[in-house]
């Protein structure tokens, strides 16, 4: 198991090749020297200098890894178990990137992040383990704590405080759409006040597809970060796995802080302010105001110049836009 004992030992370890290199090349130089008097004595040093090279380069490896054993107990096992498989089901997304709260950047140019197999740099431990690289830090997920790594040092943040939260994220971007994101509908960069593209003053609109993806905000006293998925429900099942008890069906928070997890229905709320470009919780008037704004863009009716292809993404956009207001409109009735 881990602990602050360990931590301090892996913080510790030796780094480097250390002194093999040098000892190797040190025998190479004798050996070269010996040729002048007998080859069979340059060959003796050489092989002398290479086994001594070698025992002193698998000694320091030894000191450089840290043994981390588990001896899970069954709950804790299938625990672990959930957790291996949100990680790997998240791996799965054909993109994840860094999303922030500053200027965003095209996908192309976001900075993605890698999930993946792959054990902590200098620990041996005998469980398999999860790693998500988000650039300057990582996370390894381990039975009883979640590793986070910042170069050479290992901090330990406890599964209790780490915070794992998803909702979901509309919006518009050009060009193709990752194959596992949601995609609702099609629009132009500019418009015209009848919905159809601007064509004659942006002679280059470019068309812009509405996506919905998934948001996951992970965050402990120690770190921070905000991650874009491109599959929402990935995302959605990877929150409600590391959101261990906080994802009971009663929604509570076991610490006691007032807040709740959210469920299948505020999702689908949250995701139907979403679509009509609203803050969830926004009052009756703006979500009608938003509707019919978005039903005059939109509606098919008003699109019948247009090619085939674009007025079906309309009318998959309309289709989209009715079933979010109509499910909004019944729940502030």
């Amino acid at each position: 198991m881990l602990n602050k004992k360990t931590l301090e030992e892996i913080g510790s370890r030796p780094r480097g090749a250390g002194a093999a290199p040098l000892l190797a090349a040190l025998a190479v130089l004798l050996s070269l020297g010996m040729l002048v008097f007998s080859s069979t004595a340059a060959l003796a040093v050489l092989a002398a200098g290479a086994t001594l090279s070698l025992l002193v380069h698998v000694k320091r490896l030894k000191r450089q890894t840290v043994p981390v054993r588990y001896d899970l107990g069954e709950e804790e096992a299938a625990r672990f178990a959930e957790v291996r498989r949100a990680c790997e089901t998240l791996a799965a997304s054909e993109k994840l990137w860094l999303a922030g709260d500053g200027p965003e950047r095209p996908r192309e140019q976001a900075l993605l992040v890698e999930v993946a197999r792959e054990a902590p740099p200098g620990i041996r431990t005998n469980v398999e383990v999860w790693r998500m690289d988000l650039g300057n830090a990582r996370l390894y997920f381990m039975p009883d704590t979640v590793l986070l790594g910042t170069g050479d040092v290992y901090r330990a943040i406890s599964y209790e405080s780490l915070e794992v939260t998803f909702a979901p994220e509309y919006r518009l971007e050009e060009g193709e759409a990752p194959s596992d994101a949601e995609v609702t509908g099609q629009t132009w960069q500019h418009v015209r006040e009848d919905g159809r593209p601007d064509r004659r003053r942006f002679p280059r609109n470019a068309r812009l597809t509405e996506i919905m993806y998934g948001r996951l905000d992970i965050s402990s006293p120690i770190f921070e970060a905000r991650l874009r998925v491109s599959s929402r429900n990935t995302a959605m099942r990877f929150a409600r796995t590391l959101g261990g008890e906080r994802n009971s069906s009663s929604g509570e928070d076991p610490g006691g802080n007032g807040t709740a997890r959210p469920n299948e229905e505020e999702i689908k709320v949250e995701l139907a302010y979403g679509i009509l470009g609203l803050q969830a919780g926004s009052p009756k008037e703006q979500v009608t105001t938003a509707y019919r704004k978005l039903a005059k863009l939109h509606h098919p009716d008003r699109l019948q110049d247009l090619e085939p292809e674009a007025r079906e993404f309309a009318e998959t956009r309309m289709r989209a836009i009715n079933a979010a207001y109509s499910d909004l409109k019944r729940r502030t009735n």
